[in-house]
């Protein structure tokens, strides 16, 4: 293998003929795993005499070959040949210089290369590096500089969100960011395109070495001043441009991106270390004196630079890219929450609310050309805001809403009467004199500040109906689609506001209906999303049911138009109001939906073939589709449980979605898929042969991936238990696959005891619902079990060792002396023992006990010639265990039924904003008066109680190390103590009744094992004999009053033949 031969293989993977390059690819998928290869590919990739072509094919060739094989990993190398030890050296020793011989397009692809090295190999592997990068910052030569500043980007791009290894940020801070600081100052000042992409780096590295924590060494004065200054110049560096033809794409030069770069750091420390008011509680020791610094010595200037810039962008000065409007009204919105900055802001309130927030809500030519070109982005964009998240335009919502709420005595009124000159001046004028894009802004404006105005304690609520009839009703009949769109959303946002004519109400509903039908894309999609929360008034659902299957029929074709959650999430809404509706068309609608499922999946496949390997999540907008259309399917069979017969018929138009998702293996769906076949299981109360068709399908996805997924699989496998246990017990295959997940899913290291509970629960279902029927697979339950138990460290959490107990507990209540024999075979007996009663105070939950009282009386009716000797000698222990778990029963039913209670009973109705009622009642009257030094302090305080949430992370030091404070809970034992109740779970646990059970065994054993049965009742001390006395008289009156119940439903069915 030579450099020549390399060059020959390269070039032909370029070639026209199809046969040609494959041959090529094929030669070189053989020569990779030579050492050596990769130090010819960085030869090639170097040399000036290749063409660009070949030397991008080697340099993707190179970025692949790095990327899939650098780690060493066990899994990367049964997948990949092995990159060689000589290979790896070499590669570290020249792809420095790799980089900086490369032409911009290949350095970036050699850039993310040694951003992979360094995730592995530094500091360890490969400590010469930072000794390296320095050497190049304080070079001569500018191309040199520039790869030590892409170099650095990379290694603190490894450890920016890292807070167990800050010091490597710190020493890098410390150490290269000096000199760094320089090259930015000199570049700031150049028109070079190099040394705005030397600033551009610059700035980038600085932004990420503060996302985890801020160095000490950017807390000094000097350094604050110095970058701050490169800040600024940057930010207001003058670039000649175009009016009539800049647009977008102007924001990829370097220059732009510098500018954006130094933007987000600024913001960055502002918002995450500079700003007292969002600040983390436990931080203000670390950066409260940082904050102070900031905000008293550079937030002004810099303050006075942004709205410099914002002049600048109003009157046509300057120009400002989508991402830096949005990052520039990011910035204002957290002065807005701090005193001192909002004092300084305020005077300039009123104009950047009509002329910075305005002309961005209004309808724009951009948006008039995705309106023409692609309406079906556009709608994305304006419906699904995470979309368009970090947008100029949410940027700017989000600034309006701060200030109306956080500021709303010093801006609220302003921005109403704004907003209300700008909707009368189009009201009052003539036609052709109107302009619809104001008006689309005024109205955009009143939709952002929805949740507020909405409050019954806004100024203005009672002037909502009057605003709707007049300003927003009146447009469903615009001749400007946009603007008929606008409407729609408007009323929507305000649909919570009540008209006192019902006629009214009905004839805004028959509009709305009306515009479902519109040319318009998406006119009708945000028709569908008026129309949703009117079916929460009576009236309307009355009206729409004559309506409901051309509507659903027009909501079907929309998911087809448009590939939106949203959408289906409409669909879903009134599957389930008109579920008493649906069984007519049901069948049809499933089948659509199916159609429409397999075309999003199509389309997907289409660009993404190999969806097993997580590419679909590039095409998330399908993604999430497809996702909407599955829970629509699911809701649809969910609230057909009445019409069984029509969910066997949706089972066969579904079923092959089912199938296709499991052997695709495209896992971002599967929560989804068995959520139906949940759904379609629980429904019928049955296991169909439809269902038993996909049972081998649900295996095989297991056994390729779905170990990951055994959660998600339960609900699912429980039914197949549950409602087929005949065929569970009949068929030994069905019986070796349920034993294969279960035993699979318990001795993996791939899984955590949250999977290993999940099919501890399965194992309880097969033995409660299997009694008698599964015998075979009674052992091998035991043995699993005992594994964990017989081994002190092996169970973590108490949730486990509960649950692990229980499979013992349900093997003896299934067959005890099959169980006991598994225990003498392997002499576990005394051991499991053992530990069940040190654990019986961690059998918290009603069937928790319930099981621990039927597992150990089971033993008591074993025959003495068949129960160890262990055992024999310990019955009066395992008695006492019996009643010391009595003792709580009650308690315990009565918690759970009060929790129950509880849980039924809550009901949310809270408002989405709560106006504040200690705000003076006069707090609107003036202009912009009775705010000048009071910042909402309740609000800062919860903001900071909030914040205090993170701190630790943000504060760093050890405590910060620890993953489990985070604020976020986790799995350690104080959290798993407690089990929760289980409502919705039902077992066959729930019709056998202790005290009863109890009287019964005590009865059977005094029959067949009497010896034994004295021996237990003698030795109770007076209170535990007294104790079971009342037991068996709480048994007697319990089945007395269950024989009297009985009775009289029997009466009543007499009564009613």
């Amino acid at each position: 293998m030579d450099l020549q031969t390399l060059v020959g293989f390269f070039n032909s993977t370029l070639h026209q003929d199809p046969d040609v390059r494959q041959s090529a690819e094929q030669q070189l998928q053989q020569l990779e795993s030579h050492d050596g290869f990769l130090s010819i590919l960085l030869q090639m990739i170097s040399s000036p005499e290749l063409s660009l072509g070949t030397k991008q094919a080697a340099s993707i060739y190179f970025k692949n070959r790095i990327r899939r094989s650098w780690s060493g990993t066990q899994r990367a190398n049964d997948q990949h040949a092995p990159i060689g030890e000589n290979d790896r050296s070499v590669t570290k020793e020249n792809i420095l210089a790799g980089i900086y011989t490369a032409p911009q397009t290949i350095k970036l692809q050699l850039t993310e290369c040694l951003g992979v090295i360094l995730k592995h190999d530094f500091p360890e592997k490969w400590p010469q590096f930072i000794v390296h990068t320095k050497e190049l910052l304080h070079a001569q030569d500018a191309q040199k500089v520039y790869t030590g500043l892409l170099a650095l980007l990379e290694v603190i791009k490894v450890y920016r969100f890292s807070v167990t290894k800050r010091e490597i940020i710190e020493e890098i801070a410390k150490e290269l960011f000096p000199q760094v600081q320089k090259i930015s100052e000199q570049a700031v000042e150049s028109n070079d395109e190099l040394a705005m992409r030397m600033a551009w780096v610059s700035f980038k590295s600085y932004y990420n070495s503060i996302q985890a924590g801020l160095p000490l060494a950017f807390q000094e004065p000097g350094n604050l001043v110095a970058w701050g200054t490169s800040f600024i110049k940057m930010i207001e560096k003058p670039v000649a441009f175009d009016k009539e033809s800049i647009d977008e794409e102007a924001a990829k030069e370097p220059v732009w991106k510098a500018k954006k770069w130094a933007i987000r750091s600024v913001n960055r420390l502002y918002g995450r270390y500079g700003n007292p008011a969002l600040l983390p509680g436990a931080s203000t020791k670390q950066f409260g004196a940082f904050a102070k610094l900031f905000t008293s010595n550079f937030l002004p200037q810099i303050l006075q630079v942004y709205l410099k810039q914002i002049e600048g962008y109003t009157t046509g000065q300057v120009w400002m890219s989508v991402r830096i409007r949005g990052l520039v009204s990011m910035l204002l919105s957290d002065c807005v929450k701090e005193k001192s900055a909002w004092k300084l802001l305020k005077p300039h309130a009123e104009g950047i609310v009509s002329h910075f927030i305005f002309p961005q809500l209004c309808f724009s030519e951009s948006d008039q050309e995705l309106w023409e070109d692609n309406p079906v982005e556009y709608v994305q964009k304006r419906i699904d805001p995470i979309d368009d998240f970090g947008s100029a335009n949410i940027a700017a919502s989000n600034l309006l809403i701060d200030m109306a709420i956080d500021r709303k005595k010093a801006t609220l009124t302003p921005i109403l009467t704004f907003i209300n000159g700008v909707l009368t001046s189009y009201s009052q004028s003539p036609e052709e004199s109107r302009d619809p894009r104001a008006k689309d802004g005024a109205l955009a404006m009143m939709g952002v500040l929805a949740g507020t105005l909405c409050s019954r304690k806004s100024p203005i609520y009672n002037t909502l109906p009057e605003f709707l009839l007049t300003h927003v009703v009146s447009e469903f009949g615009s001749k400007y689609g946009f603007l008929r769109a606008r409407a729609l959303d408007t009323y929507c946002r305000y649909s919570s506001i009540e008209f006192s004519d019902a006629q009214i109400t009905r004839g805004i509903f028959e509009s709305v209906l009306g515009l479902l039908n519109d040319t318009q894309l998406p006119v009708r999609v945000h028709a569908a999303l008026a129309l949703q929360p009117m079916i929460e008034n009576e009236m309307i659902r009355d009206l729409l049911a004559s309506h409901l299957p051309q509507v659903m029929q027009v909501f079907l074709n929309l998911t087809n138009e448009i590939d939106s959650d949203t959408i289906s999430h409409v669909v879903e809404e009134f599957v389930e109001v008109f579920a008493d509706r649906m069984s007519p068309f049901a069948v049809e609608l499933g089948q659509q939906l199916c159609d429409t499922f397999m075309r999003v999946m199509g389309e997907v496949s289409a660009n993404a073939p190999d969806m097993a390997s997580g590419d679909v999540d590039e095409f998330s907008e399908k993604t999430m589709a497809a996702m909407g259309v599955l829970k629509t399917l699911g809701t649809l069979v969910l609230n057909l449980d009445s019409s069984p017969e029509v969910v066997y018929k949706l089972e066969e138009v579904i079923f092959p979605v089912v199938r296709y998702v499991l052997e695709q293996r495209i896992v971002d769906l599967y929560d989804e898929v068995y959520e139906i076949l949940d759904c379609c299981m629980f429904a019928v109360k049955s296991v169909s042969p439809n269902a038993w068709g996909l049972f081998t399908s649900i295996y095989n996805s297991f056994k390729n991936d779905g170990i990951d997924f055994i959660e998600e699989m339960l609900p699912s496998l429980d039914n197949y238990v549950t409602f087929g246990i005949d065929v569970v017990a009949s068929s030994t295959e069905v019986q070796a696959h349920f034993f294969d997940i279960i035993e699979t899913v318990m001795k993996s290291d791939r899984v955590g005891e949250n999977d290993r509970i999940c099919v501890c629960k399965l194992m309880e279902a097969i033995m409660l619902h299997g009694r008698g029927k599964v015998d075979g697979m009674i052992p091998g339950f035991v043995s699993l079990a005992a594994a964990y138990l017989l081994v002190s460290d092996a169970i973590e959490t108490s949730a486990f060792l509960v649950y692990t107990l229980e499979v013992i507990l349900n093997a003896l209540h299934y067959n005890p002396v099959i169980t006991l024999s598994v225990l003498e075979q392997y002499k576990w007996t005394e051991g499991i023992f053992t530990r069940l009663m040190q654990s019986v105070s961690k059998f918290s939950r009603v069937n928790d006990k319930k099981l621990l009282i039927l597992g150990l009386t089971a033993v008591l009716t074993v025959p003495a010639e068949q129960l160890p000797a262990s055992l024999q000698s310990g019955l009066p222990q395992l008695f006492e265990g019996i009643l010391q778990t009595f003792r709580t029963l009650a308690q315990a039913v009565e918690s759970r039924d009060a929790l129950e209670k509880m849980y039924q009973g809550t009901d949310s109705d809270d408002e989405a904003f709560e106006w504040d009622e200690n705000d003076d009642d006069d707090e609107f009257d003036g202009f912009g008066e009775g705010d000048d030094d009071d910042a909402d302090d309740l609000e800062n305080e919860y903001l900071k109680h909030l914040s205090n949430q993170a701190s630790k992370a943000l504060a760093g030091g050890d405590d910060a190390d620890n993953d489990n404070d985070d604020g976020f809970g986790s799995d350690d034992e104080e959290s798993d103590d407690n089990l929760e109740e289980e409502f919705s779970l039902e077992t066959p646990l729930d019709d056998i009744n202790a005290y009863t059970h109890l009287q019964e065994k005590l009865s059977e054993m005094q029959a067949t094992n009497t010896a034994a049965y004295n021996v237990v009742v003698q030795s109770l001390n007076p209170e535990n004999s007294q104790f079971l006395q009342s037991l068996i008289e709480e048994a007697n009156k319990q089945r007395a009053e269950q024989q009297q119940q009985q009775q009289q439903a029997q009466a009543a069915n007499g009564a009613q033949l």
